[in-house]
């Protein structure tokens, strides 16, 4: 039987200190950058498959590279912010978003940028895990969720600037313009971070360190891992079709190449507003109930837009609602992963997850991109991912949460 360590990196609090706050705040801005660094390949996608001749098929495998790479962060670099702190393992993951986003600017084949997005990937996954249990570790108990929610807001937050800066520098600056102000922006916040990040770290368990992935299947905390793991695999199978395929979705629609792209930061919008709201309402709504209400509106709305043929104001409308209800629901299971865990198995329980669900998020890219290849109603398309959306709303809901510190 495996026994889980309770030590939590600090005492509980029962109000914001101003290190608390500054944490927070900083991993908003770090999502920021993650926001950044994933959204500006959709946004470059069209331009960049003309300029490369890259086929639908060939763009999916592009998308699923970073995807590949947060899989690997989660899953492997991540659960070490459990042994040595959250400090060191973030200011890791944001060298290697630097050096990745900077050499995919200069990638001068398909393969390089492949191993470099990769690398970014890699760095995100582990940022993502490692910044859920700071923001929940530096809040007061009963704010843990509107913490942990807040700072995913910050990655939908970014992807609104984004998309209006590269329709506008983008038919003047090209693609790699883009990429090179992507590695820039993260560049910038590596001296902020190494000044704000907390210095202590979660007191390790020398002796049953090694073994923090057997914890998350110890008896009664199976049932909520595996429901976990759903969430987010069916969760980002959705998300990450929408997030890389919607400018050129809207494109299909009738939209223009610059249309379409404001459509990406329309959707962004409704997510950071979505997330936002999801925020605030978790101090009034059991998150169990709230995230499966949200993500079955989600499902509705990705078949009004695929089934309606409409003029452009109201099909970036249908894009905002999307982005509200999808997103903003779906950024719900991080608040449940981070209250669903202890401090001294947060990060490996949150990393694992978000490495597991990866492989949702590279299926759904990829099956976007056979299903746009095999030119099937736009209705069919959106049609074939309201299950995962429906299957993600379960799992959501079945994910147990208790007070573990």
């Amino acid at each position: 039987m495996n026994t889980i360590p309770k030590t939590a990196p600090g005492p509980a609090l029962d109000r914001w200190t101003p290190a608390g706050l500054a944490a927070v705040a900083l991993c908003f801005v770090i999502n920021m950058a993650d926001g950044i660094d994933v959204t500006i390949l959709s946004y470059i996608a069209p331009r960049l498959q003309a300029d490369w001749a890259i086929g639908p098929e060939l763009m999916g495998r592009l998308f699923s590279a970073g995807l590949l790479g947060m899989a690997i962060g989660g899953m492997f670099v991540a659960p070490l912010a459990d042994r040595f702190g959250r400090r060191p393992i973030i200011l890791t993951a944001l060298v290697a978003m630097t050096l990745g986003s900077l050499a995919c600017a200069a990638a001068s084949s398909l393969a390089e940028l492949f191993a470099m997005r990769v690398l970014v990937g890699t760095g995100i996954g582990t940022v993502l895990a490692a910044m859920a249990a700071l923001a929940a570790e530096s809040a007061p108990t009963a704010h843990r969720d509107l913490a942990v929610g807040i700072v995913q807001a910050g990655y939908p937050f970014a992807a609104i600037f984004s998309g209006l800066i590269v329709a506008a520098l983008l038919p003047s600056h090209g693609w790699r313009t883009m990429l090179l102000g992507a590695g820039l922006v993260t560049l910038v916040l590596l001296p902020a971070a190494w000044f704000i990040l907390p210095r202590h770290a979660p007191a390790p368990d020398r002796a049953r360190g090694g073994h923090r992935l057997a914890h998350l299947f110890a008896p009664g905390y199976r049932g909520r891992t595996l429901a976990l793991w759903g969430a987010v695999f069916f969760g980002l199978m959705v998300l990450y079709f929408i997030v890389s395929w919607i400018p050129k979705l809207a494109i299909e629609a009738g939209m223009s190449e610059t249309d379409g792209i404001y459509a990406g930061a329309i959707y962004n919008f409704g997510a950071f507003a979505g997330t936002s709201l999801m925020s605030v309402l978790t101090t009034r709504v059991r998150l169990r109930v709230l995230v499966p209400t949200m993500l079955v509106g989600a499902a509705g709305t990705l078949l009004v837009f695929g089934a309606f043929a409409m003029p452009v104001a109201l099909t970036l409308v249908v894009a905002l609602a999307i982005g509200v209800l999808l997103q903003g629901g779906y950024n719900g299971v991080w608040p449940i992963a981070a209250a669903a865990y202890p401090a001294t198995i947060r990060a490996t329980a949150v990393g694992w997850a978000i490495g597991i669900g990866r492989a949702g998020a590279i299926i759904g890219p990829l099956m976007g991109g056979y299903l746009l290849a095999a030119k099937v109603s736009l209705f069919t398309l959106f049609a074939c991912f309201c299950g995962p959306l429906l299957a993600c709303a379960l799992c959501a809901a079945l994910v147990r949460r208790e007070p573990c510190d």
